[in-house]
């Protein structure tokens, strides 16, 4: 984590990245009140942040891993429901479930942003734990050749 208003960058092998603290967490990507940030025998898990770098685009993605009180079923219905009302659409082709585990995946009409969510039962801790993952590819373009006079001002 960093100090307020700064991300503390780190660099990959084919980008950045930076963790997030809850209250950074994407707003188009509604989370249950309670949720809390999954925590593992070495701490929290922050969410993070990272732009991947690739010759003709660049992909940010925004990944949490949290966990609700909600049962397995209700926090499936809850982000289906609250993620149609952000005006999200749910893509029934990639929809998986099995007992105690549900895979929903979403996409924007209007942004193209695409959002996974993997929701996990774990019944001896009475609590579901959420890995959301949100996508957003970007193309690069290069800049157009420009007079030498407005490079110089830009530069």
């Amino acid at each position: 984590m960093s100090a307020p208003g700064f991300l503390s960058f780190q660099r990959t092998h084919d980008g950045i990245m930076a963790h997030l603290g809850v209250d950074e967490w994407p707003a188009d990507v509604p989370l249950p009140a309670e949720a809390a940030v999954v925590e593992t025998g070495d701490g929290p898990f922050w969410p993070y942040w990272r732009l991947v770098l690739e010759p003709n685009r660049t992909v940010e993605v925004v990944v949490g891993w949290f966990k609700t009180s909600l049962p397995v079923e209700e926090a499936a219905e809850w982000f289906v429901n609250e993620m149609a009302k952000l005006g999200w659409q749910s893509d029934l082709t990639g929809y998986q479930q099995t007992a105690g585990w549900h895979e929903l995946s979403f996409g924007h009409p209007v942004s193209g942003v695409r959002v996974e969510i993997s929701l996990h039962d774990w019944p001896y801790k009475q609590e579901t734990t959420a890995l959301i993952r949100r996508v957003v590819e970007h193309p690069w373009a290069p800049v157009a050749e420009q007079p030498l006079e407005l490079t110089a001002e830009i530069a």
